[in-house]
């Protein structure tokens, strides 16, 4: 097993409790979606070590070719200096008789402020194994979304105005990258691009009244999407933008952020007649100012480049949308 490679919600089937010491001071440093193991290499090549490498080197939902989740750096623990303490997500394994049984821990800015800090705990090297097989999703989820919540704050320090426009047309603040200067507007619908030759990045919004809360169910909101994409995102050859259902069923999540309900669709997309795709993220959830269902998309198309960092790096965007209250929503009137 290699000791550097390709890799690094909360279920009610474990028990994480997340605590912030207050200690960090400095930034956390590191590349995107890094992860540091702290772990020797006789047990990074046990059981235990090989089943927390398959965790964290499993492939990421929705992308049209395998990528892992994370890049993994696995150190000696005796080797954990200042300089390596300063890591953006950092796992530490334990495994002693002095558990009696397997648990996570979490701890937030211990070293340095936007650090995330798992501990792994359990009695010996087969129940650790097993406790962190079972666990994969809660574990890869828990570090995706810090790492998605890090960079939409990041991206809000670097963009620190909302888009004017879905401030104007669908009442919601939202920061948007640079670069996708590319704009196309109708009735309810905003789309932006890069138009990019290499690492395209589109962003697309619209809207529609709220009428019942099955619009949110996954097949609902798949047949909206192909609906409205369909209608104005062409392609070559009389193509247009529909979801790849048949190549990849799109994962179906629901969530709260920032006090609202969120549904989540996380996919292949394709154009119907032209050979172009690539993944997509949708959230859509109700604007209580305005009683509109608002949609927010990201998608890439890259397809002569990985696409897990540029997808993440979009999908950050989804982090920094917040409703206004009544009294400082603008709408377009």
């Amino acid at each position: 097993m290699k000791r550097f490679t390709g890799l690094l919600a909360l279920a009610a089937t474990i028990a994480l409790f997340t605590s912030c010491n207050g200690e960090g001071f400095l930034s956390a440093s590191g590349s995107n979606n890094e992860m540091m193991v702290l772990m020797d290499d006789t047990a990074w090549e046990s059981a235990a070590g090989k089943a927390l490498f398959d965790v964290l080197n499993s492939n990421v939902k929705a992308l049209p070719q395998p990528e892992p989740n994370f890049t993994i750096l696995q150190i000696e623990p005796e080797n954990f200096t200042s300089t390596f303490k300063m890591a953006r997500n950092i796992i530490i394994p334990d495994i002693s008789n002095i558990y009696s049984a397997p648990k996570l821990t979490a701890e937030i800015d211990k070293y340095a402020v936007g650090q995330v800090i798992m501990n792994i705990n359990a009695p010996d090297s087969a129940s650790f194994a097993q406790f962190v097989t079972e666990n994969k999703d809660n574990i890869v989820d828990y570090f995706v979304t810090k790492e998605l919540e890090r960079n939409g704050k990041w991206l809000k320090r670097e963009i620190p105005s909302p888009l004017s426009r879905a401030q104007q047309v669908f009442g919601i603040n939202i920061h948007v990258p640079k670069g996708l200067t590319n704009v196309t507007e109708h009735e309810n619908f905003y789309w932006a691009t890069n138009n990019a030759g290499r690492g395209r990045q589109d962003i697309v919004i619209y809207q529609f009244p709220y009428t019942t809360e099955k619009v949110f169910e996954k097949d609902s909101l798949i047949s909206i999407r192909n609906k409205v994409l369909g209608k104005y995102i062409k392609g070559s050859f009389d193509s247009e933008m529909t979801t790849a259902t048949r190549i990849y069923s799109p994962d179906y999540r629901t969530k709260v952020m920032d006090g609202t309900f969120r549904a989540e669709l996380r996919g292949l997309w394709e154009m119907s007649t032209d050979m172009m795709g690539g993944p997509f993220v949708m959230h859509s959830f109700v604007n209580d100012n305005t009683g509109m269902v608002v949609v927010v998309e990201v998608y890439v198309y890259a397809p002569e480049m990985n696409k897990r960092n540029l997808m993440r790096n979009l999908e950050a965007t989804l982090y920094t949308i917040s409703i206004p209250k009544p009294e400082e929503a603008v709408i377009e009137g």
